[in-house]
C-alpha cells in the first residue's frame, strides 16, 4: 500500500501542468508554456489599461524583460471555478476576487473599451479603458 501511495504520488508530479515556484514567485504553465507572474505586485498594483500594458513591458523579473498583459485566452486557462473563493488555479498565491486587464482593446469602440478577467465569477468581459484594474504580468517560455 505504501508503494501503491508513493507510485501515486510520482505520476501526480509528472502530470503537473500548473504550479508555483514560490522562490521565484512565479506560476508555470507547462501545457500553455506560460510562466505567470505571482507576487505581492498582482494585488497592490491597478492602473489604467494603457499604464498597465506599460507596466508589463518595463518589468524584468528573473532577469527577464518580455513580460506582457495576458490574453483573456490565456486568462481562461488558469481560471478554477472549484475555487470558489477566487475563481483562479490554486497555484496561484497572490490574487484578489476582481477585475485584471488583459492585452485586447476593441477596435469597434475606437479602442474606448478593453478586455478582463473578473475573478469573481472567473469570466472575462471589457470595460473603459481609463478604469483601474489590477494587473497580472505573464511572459511565454
Amino acid at each position: 500500500m505504501k508503494y501503491l501511495f508513493i507510485i501515486l504520488m510520482i505520476f501526480s508530479f509528472l502530470d503537473a501542468k500548473i504550479y508555483r515556484d514560490g522562490q521565484k514567485e512565479v506560476v508555470i504553465d507547462d501545457v500553455a508554456k506560460l510562466m505567470w507572474l505571482d507576487n505581492i505586485s498582482v494585488i497592490k498594483t491597478s492602473k489604467n489599461h494603457e499604464n498597465a500594458s506599460t507596466y508589463c513591458k518595463e518589468i524584468t523579473h528573473l532577469g527577464f524583460n518580455d513580460w506582457r498583459l495576458p490574453k483573456v485566452e490565456e486568462y481562461e486557462l488558469i481560471v478554477d471555478k472549484n475555487n470558489k473563493k477566487t475563481y483562479i488555479n490554486k497555484a496561484f498565491k497572490y490574487n484578489v476576487p476582481d477585475g485584471y486587464w488583459a492585452q485586447k482593446a476593441h477596435w469597434r469602440t475606437l479602442w474606448y473599451y478593453a478586455d478582463y478577467m473578473h475573478f469573481i465569477s472567473g469570466t472575462p468581459y471589457y470595460d473603459n479603458r481609463i478604469k483601474k484594474k489590477y494587473v497580472r504580468c505573464v511572459r511565454d517560455y
